[in-house]
């Protein structure tokens, strides 16, 4: 979404291009990561198969533990 076109009361923050620990995301990812670094899979299929499950069987307190890094998204915040 273009920053012209969102609600008034959305402010958008840029984040440092390398910043993973302001990223929810990537967060999840580095979570992924270490439950699949010892698989092995024996097709594209397999591994999407895989990664399916994992995702589906994180449960929101998982989500959430895992996301909770929100002090340095606060301290991020106070900065800019």
């Amino acid at each position: 979404m273009a920053p012209e076109t969102l609600p008034q009361n959305i402010h958008l923050l840029r984040i440092p291009s390398y910043a993973p620990e302001l990223n929810p995301c990537e967060q999840i990812w580095q979570y992924i990561k270490q439950r699949y670094k010892n698989q092995r899979f024996e097709s594209m299929e397999d591994l999407k198969k895989w990664l399916h499950g994992t995702v589906n069987k994180m449960s929101a307190e998982t989500i959430k533990s895992i996301t909770a890094n929100h002090h340095y998204i606060d301290a991020f915040i106070a900065t800019s």
